[in-house]
């Protein structure tokens, strides 16, 4: 083949977003998301495979060729997903949301699933991700977000200070998770249109992101231990969140 010809070549395909376990490929099944089912032979009974096989094609394959296509903790099911949406953190201003959850700095896959699977349970409206600095949407986070990433409406930005502003901008609040915050969750409003911001463990929110928010909130700790970690101070957060919105004295169930 000559140079010329190999220059124009057309690019191989992207290769097709694979998710596995079992939970979280239900979940995506259940949203639409799902192209096909990759099922191991000989497995045991489950509910779960059941409704999986109402709502998605299963290709029963052997245990070998799963594990080569979804390596590690797969629970015997792996599926092809239908393209993500990307959405621009405009169009998801533009459908007038409520409630959002920005990451600053969530390296880490298990942290970043549990933390889109609480914002989704909580009920937000969409999550907004820096392109740089933060653990991509792999199979590792999809697993941890138990398929909660694929129903939340997920905006990715070039960065969260620039992406705060323009929150600000259109009329909803800002708080940042912050163990030196100024103020507790149950003393803020958070009835009104808010942007949950969460940190990394390490280093948490960053200064600048810090400094562009309208508050500052703190989770009080009684233990030992300094802080919750990311996600799980995220989700003690969210169902503040939650809790608030359902009325004073009522449960949010």
């Amino acid at each position: 083949m000559s140079d010329r010809r190999r220059r124009y070549q057309r690019p191989a395909p992207a290769p097709a977003a694979l998710i596995h376990g079992r939970n979280a490929v239900l979940e995506a099944a259940r949203a639409g998301k799902v192209v096909k089912v990759f099922q191991a032979s000989g497995l045991g009974h489950d509910p779960r495979l059941d409704e999986l096989a109402r709502l998605a094609p299963i290709e029963v394959v052997p245990p070998e060729r799963l594990e080569a296509i979804a390596a590690g903790v797969h629970q015997g099911v792996a599926a092809e997903l239908k393209p993500r949406r990307a959405w621009t953190l405009k169009e998801l201003l533009d459908t007038s949301p409520t409630l959002l959850v920005a990451l600053d700095g969530i390296m880490d896959p298990q942290n970043l699933g549990a933390i889109l699977r609480s914002a989704e349970v909580a009920g937000a409206d969409g999550a907004i991700l820096p392109e740089h600095r933060s653990a991509p949407l792999s199979p590792a986070a999809v697993k941890a977000s138990s398929g909660a990433s694929e129903l939340l409406r997920i905006a990715h930005v070039s960065g969260i200070p620039s992406a705060i502003a323009e929150v600000k901008r259109a009329g909803i609040w800002c708080a940042a998770l912050d163990v030196r915050g100024e103020i507790e969750p149950w003393d803020f409003d958070l009835t009104q249109p808010v942007c949950i911001v969460v940190g990394s463990e390490g280093e948490g929110v960053h200064r600048l992101v810090r400094e562009r928010c309208d508050v500052r909130l703190r989770l009080p700790v009684a233990g030992h231990v300094a802080s919750f970690n990311a996600s799980a101070a995220a989700a003690a957060l969210l169902y503040e969140v939650l809790r608030q919105r359902k009325g004073p004295g009522r449960s949010p169930n």
